[in-house]
């Protein structure tokens, strides 16, 4: 299953470096980026976004049209959970959960007009170290994340003045990050998308970033004699 995935993977990667290679014709640009991710896990025992993570890398931006482009992004990224106590309440339960991952987005960028535009599109993310803590005990042995990530983003930016912009993006896995165990599986949901949907943890993100984008210099034109 995972040489599968592996496949998949590198499949996905040639894609996308081969619609950029296509538009001979289109501008490229590069977007170092930076930002923070709020993070929670569907499928675990809390709900919210809990835990801040880090992100950030850079983009290269291919155009296709003259409102549609490619962005082909590598970034490290921070999710997973985090849950409190609350005594109050007579909660004493605590847990966190950090997973660390190298992300290549591909998402199409489409401006809506000379100010906004609309990010959307498929990303995988290799976990590259995790850790789970809960009541004070390190958990990580026994918890077995899948390497590959496979999610959707979905994001709303501006362009701020000169070259800076700014994101907002929400950044959700389709395949689980770990998977339940044979007798959860043979649990039966009449709806779907539930059923989709419930076969184990599943990354939910909410984005924010700061983009400067850099242009590089066209080369002249040689002098004609």
């Amino acid at each position: 299953m995972k040489k599968l995935r592996l496949k998949y993977t590198f499949t996905f990667l040639i894609f996308a470096f081969s619609v950029i290679g296509q538009t001979t014709e289109s501008v490229f640009i590069f977007k170092p980026v930076i930002g923070m991710n709020a993070c929670q896990i569907h499928g675990d025992a809390a709900s919210g976004y809990n835990k801040p993570g880090l992100t950030g890398g850079v983009v290269i931006n291919s155009r296709l049209s003259k409102k549609l482009s490619l962005d082909l992004g590598f970034l490290y990224s921070q999710k997973g959970a985090w849950k409190n106590q609350n005594t109050k309440d007579g909660d004493y339960t605590f847990f966190r959960v950090d997973l660390d991952y190298i992300e290549l987005p591909i998402l199409l960028n489409l401006k809506a007009n000379s100010k906004y535009f609309i990010t959307l599109g498929p990303s995988v993310a290799y976990l590259f170290n995790y850790s789970a803590n809960i009541n004070g005990i390190n958990y990580s042995d026994l918890y077995n994340f899948n390497k590959f990530e496979y999610a959707v983003s979905f994001g709303l930016g501006r362009t701020l003045k000169g070259k800076w912009l700014v994101e907002v993006r929400t950044n959700n896995s389709f395949l689980p990050i770990l998977n339940y165990g044979q007798t959860a599986n043979l649990v039966f949901f009449p709806n779907p998308v539930a059923r989709f949907f419930n076969k184990g943890l599943y990354n939910n993100i909410l984005s924010a970033y700061i983009i400067y984008e850099i242009h590089p210099k066209k080369k002249s034109e040689p002098i004609q004699p």
